[in-house]
C-alpha cells in the first residue's frame, strides 16, 4: 500500500525489547527516510515510546505510542498490537509487570529444553547477552548464533525456537482476549499482529468478538494475497487496517523500517477510533 506520503510505521522494535536500534535511532532513521509519523511497538513494554520523545520532537516526526502484547493460544504465540495506549495506566503496568516476572522462568524452562537438545547454553549467559532488553525468543536465537550453536537466527527458528518446535514455550500470562481488554482499559485501540497464515477464519473472528479494533494487513510477513484477504477482514468487520515493517533492526533481515510504507490516513483513523472509544465508554 504505497501511495503519496507523508508516510507511517506502525510496527517497530527498539533495545527496549529485542530491537538493536535505540529509540532515538529509530527515529532518526525514520526522519531520514521521509517519515512523518511512527510508533515504537516493544514487546510488553512502553520503554521506547518515552525514550523517543526528545528525538522525535528534535527531528520532527510524529510518535504514537504503542505495544505489542505477547499472549498465546494453545501451543502458539498470538501478538496483539496497541496504539494510543495510556503508558502510565494500571492496566500497562500490569502488561509489564506480569511480563517481566513470566518471562524470565519462561527462558528457564527453553534454556533447559535446549539443553536436553544437546545444545550447550546456559541461562546466565542468555541474561548477560539480553541487557535491558526483553527476554524472549529472537534475543535467545540471536545469543545462540553469536555462540555458534546456529547458523542463523532463521535456522533456531525454523529447528528449535518457532511456535510447536521442541523447545517453543507460550508466553505465560494473558490470553488475546485479556490482552484486548487491557490495551482498551489503557485507552488505546488492539490490532491483531502479523496473523499471515497463523488463524483460522473462526479463530480471528474470536478475537473480534472479544473487541478486537484492527488487524494488520501490511507487513514483510505477508504477500499480496494475505493483504488482501486482511483488507477484506477488516472491510467486513469494520475493523482497523493497521501495517509496519516489523523492524528489529537486523541488517541482515528484510524486516528494515523503509521495507514498508503506509499513508498517514491509517494514524488518522487509529485516532478517530480511539475518539470514538473514548466518547461511547
Amino acid at each position: 500500500m504505497v501511495e503519496n506520503g507523508p508516510f507511517v510505521d506502525l510496527h517497530l522494535h527498539s533495545t527496549c525489547s529485542d530491537g538493536g536500534d535505540t529509540p532515538e535511532e529509530i527515529v532518526l532513521k525514520a526522519s531520514k527516510l521521509g517519515f512523518s509519523c511512527v510508533s515504537i511497538t516493544d514487546h510488553d513494554t512502553c520503554k521506547g515510546y518515552k525514550k523517543a520523545h526528545g528525538a522525535a520532537l528534535k527531528h520532527g516526526v510524529e510518535l504514537i505510542s504503542g505495544i505489542e502484547v505477547s499472549t498465546s493460544l494453545g501451543n502458539r504465540s498470538v501478538h496483539i498490537l496497541g496504539y494510543m495506549v495510556n503508558p502510565k495506566s494500571e492496566a500497562i503496568e500490569k502488561i509489564v509487570s506480569t511480563a517481566e516476572k513470566g518471562r524470565l522462568e519462561r527462558m528457564k524452562r527453553i534454556v533447559s529444553k535446549l539443553c536436553k537438545l544437546g545444545y550447550r547454553v546456559d541461562i546466565g549467559g542468555v541474561i548477560r547477552f539480553t541487557g535491558e532488553g526483553v527476554l524472549g525468543r529472537f534475543l535467545l536465537a540471536k545469543y545462540l548464533v553469536s555462540i555458534k550453536q546456529f547458523k542463523s537466527t532463521h535456522e533456531v527458528f525454523s529447528k528449535v525456537l518457532g511456535d510447536e518446535k521442541p523447545a517453543f514455550e507460550p508466553v505465560p500470562g494473558f490470553s488475546p482476549s485479556e490482552a484486548i481488554e487491557l490495551i482498551s482499559e489503557a485507552g488505546g485501540v488492539s490490532s491483531l499482529a502479523h496473523p499471515g497464515g497463523s488463524f483460522s477464519t473462526e479463530e480471528i473472528e474470536g478475537f473480534i468478538k472479544a473487541g478486537l479494533d484492527g488487524i494488520e494487513a501490511f507487513t514483510p510477513h505477508h504477500g499480496p494475497a494475505d493483504e488482501q484477504k486482511y483488507m477484506d477482514i477488516a472491510s467486513r468487520h469494520n475493523l482497523l487496517v493497521t501495517g509496519g515493517s516489523d523492524s528489529h533492526g537486523n541488517p541482515d533481515y528484510r524486516r528494515q523500517i523503509g521495507s514498508v510504507k503506509l499513508p498517514y490516513r491509517l494514524v488518522e483513523s487509529i485516532k478517530e477510533r480511539t475518539a470514538q472509544e473514548v466518547t461511547t465508554g
